[in-house]
């Protein structure tokens, strides 16, 4: 993955909310000083790739149920060697996580940034996700399945469940928030 192309996407970004400037500049510090970045062998921690999965009319998300974090969440994870982009490394998370191979990437640019701690897990030392979000469109009739080792199960939430949390089984954190906010402008 080119190191260039990942700042020129982080710079181009106009944030919102004011905690995504600060992982703007977090991101941007940590690519700036790591050429390891992707590598999961850097231990502070590593870029990664996400999807805010939404259907064809924008009244649903597609979360997985994260087996080590034990959450409901979006899809995402690790960049691997042969991914080029990070919208192949996101496009590729969708399909291995859910399932779904007809996906339609709404847009190159950044929907939303995390940074958030990983927490320790057995020879896996603490570290963080500095984590770039874009937004894919999936087909909510195609047949979901769990198929990656860390996914417990994969499901389509209604965004007005999000937007009133008492009304879901899911935590629905500062990072959620953002992204159903946002949704308005998808």
């Amino acid at each position: 993955m080119d190191k260039q192309d990942i700042l020129k996407l982080l710079e181009n970004y106009q944030p919102i909310f004011s905690e995504e400037k600060k992982f703007q500049k977090e991101i941007i510090d940590f690519i700036e000083q790591n050429d390891d970045f992707a590598l999961r062998s850097n231990l502070t921690g590593q870029l990664t790739g996400s999807a805010w999965v939404v259907n064809s009319e924008r009244t649903k998300v597609l979360l997985i149920h994260h087996k080590k974090l034990n959450r409901w969440l979006q899809i995402g994870g690790h960049i691997e060697t042969d991914d080029q982009t990070i919208e192949q490394t996101i496009l590729r998370e969708v399909t291995e996580e859910s399932g779904l191979k007809n996906l339609k990437l709404l847009s190159s640019s950044i929907y939303d940034l995390d940074v958030h701690t990983i927490p320790q897990k057995k020879e896996v030392a603490e570290h963080l996700h500095f984590d770039i979000r874009l937004v894919v469109e999936a087909d909510e009739n195609d047949t979901l399945l769990a198929q990656n080792e860390e996914v417990l199960d994969v499901k389509w939430y209604f965004v007005s469940e999000m937007e009133n949390p008492s009304e879901t089984d899911i935590l629905i954190d500062a990072s959620m928030k953002r992204m159903i906010n946002k949704m308005k402008n998808i």
